[in-house]
C-alpha cells in the first residue's frame, strides 16, 4: 500500500525529495552488466509499437516507509518515462507516479 495523505478528497502522493534515489553502487560485474544492457536493448527493439518501459538496477518504491527493491531488469507496460526524467521524482520507479505496480 502506497504512504499518502488524504486532504477532504484529495489524494496528495507521498513526497519523492526524501528518498534514495542514487547511492553509486556499482553492478556486480561486466558480465552481468553487459546482460543487463542486451535484454534491455532487446526489449526495446521487440515491443516497439506499445508503451512500456524496461530498465536494470533501477530502484522501484511502491511506499515512502520502505527502502527500494533494485532488481536486475524489470519491464513495465503501459507506462513511459516522462520527459523530465531527470528530476528527482522520476528517476526511479516510483509506484504512485506510474500507477502500475510491476510484476517482476
Amino acid at each position: 500500500m502506497v504512504d499518502q495523505l488524504l486532504i477532504s478528497d484529495e489524494v496528495i502522493p507521498p513526497d519523492a525529495s526524501q528518498l534514495v534515489t542514487e547511492d553509486d553502487t556499482p553492478v556486480d560485474n561486466f558480465a552481468s552488466e553487459k546482460q543487463q544492457r542486451l535484454l534491455v536493448g532487446s526489449l526495446y527493439s521487440a515491443l516497439s509499437g506499445q508503451p512500456f518501459l524496461a530498465a536494470a538496477n533501477v530502484g522501484i518504491y511502491h511506499t515512502t516507509s520502505q527502502p527500494a527493491i533494485v532488481p536486475d531488469v524489470f519491464v513495465s507496460f503501459d507506462v513511459q518515462v516522462p520527459d523530465n526524467w531527470w528530476e528527482k521524482q522520476h528517476r526511479c520507479y516510483l509506484v504512485w507516479n506510474f500507477g502500475n505496480p510491476l510484476k517482476l
